[in-house]
């Protein structure tokens, strides 16, 4: 296996309950050939459920390569969201898979995945995608807004294979909002006039972007994987999963972990289209919540109220969870006094030699510049683990992450600052729409970032510039703070 390159070293708690509960020891008792899904909400065990199917899956092909004498070694593959989980993932999947040689390992995002399977083409940057999906809307006067534009492209480019686009046109766009109307002319200028010239831009340019790569898997093979999980599954796109179901052996098992209620990126999608039949035999849902307090879960839940969830989708359930704690802290003042108030609460009564902090934020990177001073001035040792590989081998157990890169993973304690309407912009109107995708993106993404914590989570915001999802906190749940 070569997964193991790590030294025995302290390193940040990686957060996992390793004794199988009766819910989870249902799911991987038995191991079936084929796909099985996986759902639950925040705080149910999703991934401590997958990695312990992982190492079951794994006992399981490597005692049959054992029986038939094959010199063939067991090729797993775990996939995940983002580089951050892992990183996690790998931290806790080398402790519980055993040394072997007819074992191979392979951990990845999914596009680090599919780029070293397709040899590394040039890739359009960031920057250039949306330069030039912008300026062909621009040209084509859609008028829509450069968000949802860069997103509606995305999602079109993820849902279809390039030679039906056309089905865009008929589509339902189940989770992708009421506003704006997305009628038939719409789409058709939209694909006409923008994705189709996008596409000969890239041609032209011999360069490729993200969803190329899944679609370059989806119709060639390059390696046949026995075992996979895929960690986060809701925020993979139905090219994504094409490409990943044309790289399995014959006698694969695979496993997808998904809450769409966490889902972050606009990629809805049926498994019928694209081609699994999920049966109830293969359709597993984890019930309880084992991670967070009570407080934290009706918090979390009450951000959620009344968005509409599909089947895969799984609200935290409050009266699941099994233990007490105080009521989630939002915090009123300037950005200063937020950051001097969680200091003193982490002075007072976290345990850092045994407990773990996050700190997160919606954008990160500039916006953790002052609180990295001040927890320096406070003698306090942190770490940066947005859209890191390898989890951190340090002593230090206060991390500082971007919410989408804290996505799948768990501390003790979580606190979000600096949750301004600034940093979550929603156009007034909105307020009105509890279907509105982008009002409901944001929500999903503090509900998932609160649904982070173990045992405490303060929120932090200036009183004038209040975000829209504040409005969505439940009265009574949680204790509001002036400073």
């Amino acid at each position: 296996m070569h997964i193991d390159r790590y030294s025995e070293a302290e390193c940040m708690k990686a957060l996992m309950n390793v004794k199988p509960t009766p819910e989870q020891l249902a799911l991987f008792s038995r191991i079936r050939h084929g796909v099985e899904v996986i759902r639950g909400a925040a705080g149910s065990g999703k991934t401590t459920t997958a990695l312990l199917k992982l190492q079951s899956a794994v006992a399981t092909y490597l005692a049959r390569a054992q029986r038939q004498k094959t010199t063939e070694p067991v090729k797993v593959l775990v996939l995940t969201f983002n580089r951050t989980l892992r990183g996690y993932i790998e931290e806790l999947a080398r402790k519980q898979l055993p040394d072997d040689a007819m074992l191979t390992l392979d951990i990845f995002t999914f596009s680090s995945w599919a780029r070293e399977l397709s040899g590394a083409p040039p890739i359009l940057s960031k920057v250039d995608r949306e330069q030039k999906i912008i300026t062909l809307a621009t040209l084509a006067k859609l008028g829509l807004a450069s968000d949802f534009l860069l997103d509606e492209v995305a999602y079109v480019l993820g849902r279809f294979p390039p030679a039906n686009l056309d089905d865009y046109l008929t589509a339902r766009r189940d989770g992708r909002g009421v506003t704006p109307r997305m009628e038939r002319p719409t789409r058709e200028t939209l694909l006409n006039q923008v994705i189709r010239p996008y596409a000969k831009y890239k041609e032209d340019h011999g360069m490729h972007d993200w969803n190329d790569l899944a679609v370059n898997l989806a119709f060639n093979r390059f390696v046949e994987y026995d075992v996979v999980v895929v960690d986060e599954a809701q925020d993979f796109s139905a090219n994504e999963v094409r490409g990943l179901m044309n790289q399995l052996s014959k006698d694969h098992t695979v496993t997808f972990v998904l809450d769409s209620a966490q889902r972050i990126y606009a990629k809805n999608f049926s498994w019928a289209e694209v081609g699994l039949v999920i049966r109830p035999e293969t359709s597993h849902r984890l019930e309880n919540n084992y991670r967070n307090t009570k407080q934290i879960a009706r918090f979390a839940a009450g951000i959620m109220h009344g968005i509409t969830l599909d089947d895969d989708g799984s609200l935290p359930r409050f009266e699941s969870a099994t233990t007490e704690g105080e009521l989630p802290k939002v915090v009123e003042g300037k950005y200063s006094a937020q950051a001097s108030y969680v200091i003193q609460f982490i002075n007072d009564h976290v345990d850092l030699d045994t407990e773990s902090v996050a700190f997160l934020h919606a954008k990160g990177g500039g916006w953790f510049k002052y609180l990295r001073g001040e927890l320096e001035r406070a003698g306090l040792d942190y770490v940066s683990i947005a859209r890191e590989s390898e989890w951190p081998q340090g002593p230090e157990n206060i991390a500082l992450s971007t919410l989408h890169s804290a996505k799948g993973l768990e501390f003790d304690y979580v606190f979000l600052l600096g949750l301004d309407g600034e940093v979550l912009p929603v156009e007034g109107e909105s307020l009105e729409i509890t279907d509105d995708e982008r009002l409901a993106h944001f929500r999903r993404l503090v509900a998932m970032g609160v649904g982070r914590a173990r045992k405490s989570v303060i929120i932090g915001f200036r009183p004038d510039d209040k975000p829209v999802v504040a409005n969505f906190f439940q009265d009574g749940t949680y204790e509001a703070v002036r400073l």
